[in-house]
């Protein structure tokens, strides 16, 4: 298989919600949403606090069942699909992931592979590999025998990436992957994300909450509002005055990026009160 991502992307899996309503309990969050994820491509969900982002992301990886609608893998409902099956194509990473209490690196990234495994098929020179080219890829590998609860934030979100990545899906979904993160491991998790789409043209769809950083490093954006998407496409389609002020009610000026022409988010000032002397 060529490692072009845009030749690639023709034989990856294709994700779509189709008509697709989310909630929790008597709380309706996301209202039938209709979009078909780029395959080989990175898609950033964009959007304010309680717009339906993470559970439009948790529906796609099958975490909530539909009250509406449907998602589909390669135009099936993944809601009749095994569930090893889907496993093995849809790696999530959610937004708090917990490690057990002592656990090393290694041990963790392996338990990626337990989609692949059965009681007739445990773990596999297969899985080893897989695991190893995981570390190697997030570089973390010099790291495989530490315990996760002595990394730093950094560390932990690459090993959770790795573990993600060893998982070997088609499609990995990444809830707020840059979260409690400084800046300077925030751009570090993106260039890996980056780096992994580009190398091996894998679907890469995560929630961000930085609407600049959303707009460097996606391909494709899908801006929600009120449990609905207000707004598709690249980045310098939807990442315009009109729209953030929309949708984050956010008066803005949004400019080119000097560094990489991706555009810019300029909130204007608020009108500071008159002090009088």
């Amino acid at each position: 298989m060529t490692d072009d991502p845009h030749t690639r992307a023709q034989t990856l899996a294709t994700l779509a919600a189709d008509e697709l309503s989310l909630g929790y309990g008597t709380r309706h969050v996301v209202d039938r949403v209709s979009v078909t994820v780029p395959p080989g491509r990175i898609t950033a969900i964009v959007g304010p606090n309680g717009c339906g982002k993470s559970t439009l992301l948790r529906g796609l990886a099958r975490l909530l069942a539909p009250r509406h609608g449907a998602v589909l893998l390669d135009g099936r409902d993944v809601a009749r699909l095994p569930a090893r099956g889907v496993a093995r194509r849809l790696g999530l990473l959610p937004q708090q992931p917990i490690a057990p209490d002592g656990i090393t690196v290694a041990d963790l990234v392996g338990r990626g592979r337990h989609p692949h495994q059965t009681w007739f098929r445990q773990f596999s020179e297969t899985d080893a590999d897989a695991v190893t080219a995981a570390l190697t890829a997030t570089g973390v590998a010099d790291l495989a025998q530490r315990p996760v609860d002595e990394l730093s934030g950094g560390q932990r979100q690459r090993v959770w990436i790795a573990l993600a990545l060893a998982q070997g899906p088609d499609v990995m979904l990444l809830d707020e992957p840059t979260t409690y993160l400084d800046l300077a491991h925030q751009i570090d998790v993106l260039d890996l994300l980056t780096g992994l789409n580009a190398e091996s043209g894998r679907t890469i769809v995560l929630v961000l909450h930085d609407l600049n950083l959303a707009g460097r490093y996606a391909h494709h954006l899908i801006a929600m509002k009120d449990g609905r998407i207000a707004a598709e496409g690249p980045p310098a389609e939807v990442v315009t005055a009109d729209h953030v002020e929309s949708v984050f009610a956010l008066p803005c000026a949004v400019i080119d990026d000097p560094l990489t022409g991706t555009p810019l988010v300029l909130p204007r000032p608020s009108p500071r009160p008159t002090v009088r002397r």
